[in-house]
C-alpha cells in the first residue's frame, strides 16, 4: 500500500517586505508549529521513503524541521516545479516516482496542496492550513496511475488539530 503525505511549509514570515516571496524564512510560530505537528507525526506515521521540497526557504525549513523530528536521515530532494506549481504539474513530478517508493512526501504551498487533496481524494477541504498535512492512500499500484478520485484520505494533522483526551 502506498501512503501520499501532502505538506504545506509551516507559517513564514512577511517581516522583510524586500525579500524575493522564495527567500521568506518561518516566523516564530512556524518554528513552533513545525516541530510539534512533526513529532505527532512520527508517533502515528513511518518515516517516508522519499521526501520532495519546493526551493522555498520556508519549505527547505519546514523539510529540514521535519527531519530532525519524524523522519531522520533522509534525503530532501528539491524540485523547483512545487514553487509555483500547479496541480497537474504536482502530478508529473509524482509520476516520475518509481513503484518501489512506498511513501512519499511533498513539502510545498497553498493554493495546490488544497486543490490536489481535494481532487485526489474527492475531498471538500476549504484549506489546507500552515504545517498542514494531508495524508492519502492511493488506490493504484504506480505512482504514474495517479488521477482524480483515486485516493482516500487516511488523516489530515494541523497545529490547531484537537487531539482526544488520553
Amino acid at each position: 500500500m502506498k501512503t501520499l503525505f501532502l505538506i504545506r511549509h509551516a507559517k513564514s514570515s512577511w517581516s522583510a517586505p524586500d525579500l524575493k516571496d522564495e527567500e521568506r524564512p518561518l516566523n516564530d510560530r512556524g518554528n513552533r508549529d513545525a516541530p510539534m505537528v512533526a513529532r505527532r507525526m512520527a508517533q502515528s506515521w513511518p518515516a517516508p521513503d522519499k521526501i520532495i521540497c519546493s526551493q522555498a526557504l520556508r519549505a527547505r525549513e519546514t523539510a529540514a524541521i521535519m527531519s530532525a523530528f519524524w523522519w531522520n536521515e533522509r534525503s530532501i530532494e528539491i524540485d523547483g516545479g512545487l514553487y509555483d506549481g500547479s496541480a497537474s504539474s504536482s502530478l508529473e513530478i509524482i509520476a516520475r516516482i518509481p513503484a518501489e517508493v512506498n511513501s512519499l512526501a511533498l513539502v510545498f504551498h497553498n493554493p495546490t496542496i488544497t486543490y490536489l487533496s481535494n481532487v485526489l481524494a474527492q475531498l471538500s477541504i476549504p484549506n489546507v492550513p500552515t504545517c498542514g498535512i494531508v495524508i492519502l492512500r492511493p488506490k493504484v499500484e504506480s505512482w504514474g496511475d495517479l488521477e482524480p478520485g483515486t485516493c482516500e484520505l487516511l488523516d489530515f494533522e494541523y497545529p490547531k488539530k484537537e487531539r482526544p483526551p488520553s
